[in-house]
């Protein structure tokens, strides 16, 4: 018997022997998102606990070929506008609702700016985006904020942002410590707090955080509380936060001690969050528990 993948729980980046581009419905576009790989190698400068990208098998391939990334998304974009898209399974599962192109996003395995070839891929896009007369949809930038201020990534993200481009950018953490331990990288806080705000004052930026349990334990309250402060220092030195995306574990980690939170637990968090900046958007993306924003 053939077991039935819901549209909305495959988030594979490999679709019909595409080794760049593919198809996702995602909780956080609330529709279809176009993914885009730029690192197939699956090397990154975060090893984050709750990392959900296959390191154990090999890489397929570890270069970046831009003209197959731009004929892949080329065929993605005439099934999508067509609709083809959604006779070809687990897509044939989407809800109407679900069955709406809302972005292009560069979210791969592993962060897509280290990527030499990211400004290029962008302009790419863009270009390809404008040729089909997309304008609505979104050219989106998932990004752990390493590299925000890089002068290649800058001058990439001008060309992102002037085709209805969004960027959506981590912060997991209100303390250097909290987030050496969940985001394992060398790459020091303070840099993401000073991208954040840098970004943020030239652009409106979207933030994604995960709260998760780890080793037993939610995030401690003065954790919580350091993270407020962080994103209260962002916005008082003029950066635009345009929103928060919260969400916890929802597929299996490598890691057995990262695990989702409760819905209780997210929802009191968020409760918290919202409580100390009442002006800015909040979503709640829950774990397999579900919830009422789920």
């Amino acid at each position: 018997m053939e077991r039935l993948v819901k549209a909305h729980l495959d988030h594979r980046r490999i679709w019909q022997g595409f080794d760049y581009c593919y198809p996702v419905i995602s909780r956080r576009s609330r529709g279809l998102s176009l993914g885009v790989n730029l690192n197939p190698d699956k090397i990154c400068n975060f090893d984050c606990v709750y990392c959900e990208v296959d390191r154990i098998n090999p890489a397929r391939r570890r270069d970046v070929d831009l003209d197959q990334m731009e004929r892949e998304m080329e065929v993605l974009l005439e099934l999508s506008v067509s609709g083809a898209l959604f006779d070809v399974s687990p897509f044939h599962t989407a809800r109407p609702e679900q069955r709406r192109l809302n972005d292009i996003a560069f979210s791969g395995d592993g962060e897509p700016t280290t990527a030499r070839e990211f400004p290029e891929a962008v302009a790419k896009l863009a270009r390809l985006k404008a040729s089909h007369n997309l304008d609505d949809v979104k050219l989106v930038l998932i990004t752990d904020s390493t590299r925000l201020q890089a002068p290649e990534v800058v001058q990439a993200l001008e060309t992102l942002m002037l085709h209805n481009g969004e960027i959506w950018a981590k912060l997991d953490a209100g303390t250097e410590a909290y987030y050496r331990e969940i985001n394992r990288t060398r790459v020091p806080f303070a840099r993401i707090l000073e991208n954040l705000i840098r970004t943020g004052q030239r652009w409106p930026i979207t933030i994604q955080t995960m709260f998760l349990e780890w080793d037993g334990q939610g995030p401690p309250k003065a954790e919580i509380q350091a993270y407020t402060a962080s994103l209260l220092s962002i916005l008082k030195d003029g950066a635009i936060i345009q929103g928060l995306q919260l969400y916890t574990v929802a597929r299996p980690t490598p890691e057995a001690a990262a695990r989702p939170l409760k819905a209780e637990a997210l929802d009191a968090l968020a409760a918290d969050i919202s409580g100390a900046i009442p002006n800015i958007p909040v979503q709640i993306f829950y774990g397999p528990d579900g919830g009422a924003h789920a």
